[in-house]
């Protein structure tokens, strides 16, 4: 039996350390949900379902049942959007379509491949789509199609297009030689700042902060800061450990935090000059340290589509966890003295000073 306590304690900044008490994390393996290991991207509907681009299909959680829904032409699923109109749009290879529910309940494809002009049809995998508006924009490597009014145009790269996405309400594209562009009447303008952003490494995120900036998170070099007037490279002494860990998602905790997805550690919450001020692992729990994706759901917990599996961090829960030896064992007494706890297991005692911030 493990010790928990019910007291949310204040996190503090370093690279190694966690607040004491962590939230349980709840591990979903291949085999319970009987579909592919991989999963590239998550979203949660209206309804609190969860949806996975999974390896062998578009993966489908209500809280208690996995459901896993193939393409016709049985490829990967690379993403997956919960659109204005409800529909669950989805990416594959050489496929586009749809998932709405039949009148029975279950759901049903709807491909939109068959709009595409025949040399378009080869486009790879898609690896984002997006809502915007009463359009939904999908990006393959070469091309950014939009959908919209059961009509589709598409934009070609410059070199390659690397990002799609919304911040502070504006819809962003990445390509390597342009830079960052910005949907506007109509077409891809590039931003009026220089391009400082490296070239042939993908943007993964732009996570809004205050006023009109944004933090840039970059696959292999870590953190840049968007305003106005310039993109600059965030001096945190972390970015050299975000450079090698590679990031490949991120997303909004609250007003002050951001959870960052990377190949090789897990999570990382960090502020926004790149303070880390918790991590997860599985040394913490998760399943492995490749995190493909990352959701913050509606009661504020994170899901995280991993190399191997799916796991749900109960982040937003009251109730954490103290498990000081990280082995098993049980917690006989707890005592708060001199501004530290004291903890007496069977695995002995233990004993960490608490942050001077009151909680």
């Amino acid at each position: 039996m493990k010790l928990f306590l019910l007291l949310l304690l204040s996190p503090f900044y370093s690279i190694a350390q966690n607040t004491i008490g962590l939230p349980d994390v709840t591990n979903y393996t291949k085999q319970l949900y009987s579909a592919g290991l991989q999963n590239w991207d998550i979203k949660q509907d209206k309804n609190g379902i969860i949806y996975t681009a999974n390896n062998e299909g578009l993966l489908s959680f209500d809280g208690k049942n996995w459901n896993v829904y193939p393409l016709p032409n049985k490829t990967i699923v690379r993403s997956v959007e919960v659109g204005f109109d409800n529909r669950i749009y989805v990416g594959g290879q050489d496929e586009l379509g749809y998932f709405s529910p039949s009148n029975n309940g279950q759901l049903v494809y709807q491909s939109i491949t068959t709009l595409l002009s025949q040399k378009e049809k080869a486009f790879g995998d898609a690896w984002d789509i997006v809502s915007y508006g009463k359009n939904i924009f999908i990006r393959t490597t070469t091309k950014i199609f939009k959908f919209s009014n059961e009509k589709i145009v598409s934009f070609n790269a410059t070199s390659e297009w690397g990002f799609l996405g919304i911040c502070n309400g504006k819809l962003f594209a990445h390509d390597f030689t342009t830079g960052l562009l910005t949907f506007e009447n109509d077409v891809w303008a590039t931003l009026p700042i220089k391009n400082t952003l490296p070239s042939n490494d993908p943007v993964t995120a732009i996570i809004e902060t205050a006023g009109d900036s944004a933090i840039i998170t970059t696959l292999k070099n870590g953190l840049f800061c968007l305003t106005n007037n310039s993109i600059t490279k965030i001096s945190s002494i972390n970015n050299p450990l975000f450079e090698s860990e590679r990031i490949f998602a991120a997303v909004k905790i609250n007003k002050e935090w951001l959870a960052i997805a990377t190949s090789n550690s897990g999570i990382y919450l960090i502020d926004h000059i790149g303070n880390i001020v918790q991590s997860f692992s599985k040394k913490e729990g998760l399943q492995n340290n490749n995190v493909l994706s990352i959701l913050l759901d509606k009661h504020q917990n994170l899901w995280a589509g991993l190399d191997n599996g799916i796991d749900l961090i109960a982040y937003n829960s009251a109730i954490k966890q103290i498990n000081p030896s990280l082995q098993d064992g049980s917690g006989y007494t707890a005592i708060l003295y001199d501004n530290q706890l004291f903890l007496g297991t069977t695995n002995g005692l233990f004993s960490a000073s608490l942050p001077t911030i009151n909680d």
